[in-house]
């Protein structure tokens, strides 16, 4: 069915591109949840500078995931005692705690280049790539909330802060890409 929509789709747009007619999908991106039946338009701004798609791209050829994100796939090297969904929070929960007014560190670990295309009110950026240099910042007594795009680098960074001893640590649930389509609708997303 997915492949059958999605050319459907495709061939649409051919058609309005040779007859000139309609708006084209050019400079959008359309995403399809067949689950849901629901199609979205993501509000997105080009970077000029961006290395997939920017004036002078640098990335040409597809990239191993783990090495992109400096993080392993799911289950790869993890501690099985480990228990993610105590540390897990909802955005629904994340949004109650940082509108209660109560002393919370608000923890964003994706990159500058993410950061400048969304965040969460009250957050500190501290990208994964440089966060041992952020640790001593933190203090282990404070609540600490961390998020990252989809959940899996800032649950990396969580396991690095109990290590450090920390103990009152919380992972957003979908990441920021989950408080965008739950929470904050015109949060642009990537």
């Amino acid at each position: 069915m997915l492949p059958g929509t999605v050319g459907l789709m495709q061939a649409t747009e051919a058609l309005k591109l040779i007859l000139g007619k309609g708006r084209s999908l050019i400079g959008r991106l359309i995403l399809f949840d067949a689950l849901k039946m629901n199609f979205k338009n993501l509000k997105l701004e080009k970077d000029p500078n961006c290395e997939l798609c920017g004036i002078k791209p640098t990335i040409t050829e597809l990239i191993d995931y783990e090495a992109f994100c400096n993080v392993p796939m799911p289950g790869a090297g993890q501690n099985d005692d480990f228990d993610e969904e105590e540390y897990s929070i909802e955005p629904a929960e994340l949004a109650e705690v940082l509108n209660s007014g109560r002393d919370v560190v608000l923890v964003d670990v994706r990159e500058q280049s993410e950061w400048d295309i969304c965040y969460i009110e009250k957050a500190q950026l501290m990208p994964l790539s440089e966060f041992e240099e952020h640790i001593p910042s933190l203090n282990p007594d404070d609540e600490i909330y961390l998020y990252c795009y989809k959940g899996m680098r800032s649950m990396k960074a969580l396991r690095q802060l109990e290590d450090e001893g920390f103990t009152k640590l919380r992972n957003l649930t979908g990441g920021i890409d989950r408080w965008a389509e739950e929470i904050d609708s015109d949060m642009p997303r990537y």
